[in-house]
């Protein structure tokens, strides 16, 4: 019973920060009237869930430790993750890669497991023009198991990450010996 009323204590400790901070920036979101159908949707369990982890952070830094070896033609599944400033979303995906370059279209996996392009998911969402000409033909180039980092005209930033190319393990590992019972059988 004590252990229980200690995770209760617990929970309580955390919980109610949470709750009155999610509180306080729901009244300041209120002030702003462009903002008001996102507060209307909001209720308590949606203020308790913590803020999720920056999942293209989360890639680049695991691409970055392990590296990848070079992705192979064909068509490869990928996950493609969106940052801006207040966000990110990262999302199941396939491209076809010929040549070690991606080609388009991307395609995203929805929840009932099919592919639609991603244009057809989010036709708002594009490149912005001047990126666009900025990079040229490196846009679609693979380094390291990832694409070069692309830029939405909303100012989001963007990258394909191939994580079936992800090496598994950081450097070469030794291989551990058998107890000397299990070696002389």
């Amino acid at each position: 019973m004590r252990y229980i009323y200690l995770l209760f204590l617990c929970c309580a400790i955390l919980i109610v920060p949470a709750v009155s901070s999610a509180q306080n920036d729901t009244a300041s979101i209120k002030k702003d009237s462009s903002k008001i159908d996102t507060v209307s949707k909001l209720n308590v369990d949606t203020a308790v869930v913590a803020t999720p982890m920056n999942c293209y952070k989360q890639y680049v830094d695991y691409f970055t430790e392990l590296g990848a070896k070079p992705v192979t033609d064909g068509m490869q599944p990928i996950v493609l993750a969106f940052k801006s400033k207040e966000s990110c979303h990262c999302f199941m995906g396939r491209v076809q890669v010929t040549g070690g370059k991606i080609v388009a279209p991307l395609y995203v996996q929805t929840e009932g497991g099919e592919y639609k392009t991603f244009s057809e998911l989010s036709p708002n969402i594009k490149l912005d023009p001047e990126f666009l000409e900025a990079v040229g033909n490196d846009l679609w180039s693979i380094t390291n198991g990832m694409s070069v980092v692309f830029q939405t005209t909303d100012k989001a930033y963007g990258r394909v990450f191939f994580y079936k190319s992800l090496n598994k393990s950081k450097g070469v590992m030794n291989k551990e010996a058998p107890s000397p019972a299990d070696l002389v059988k």
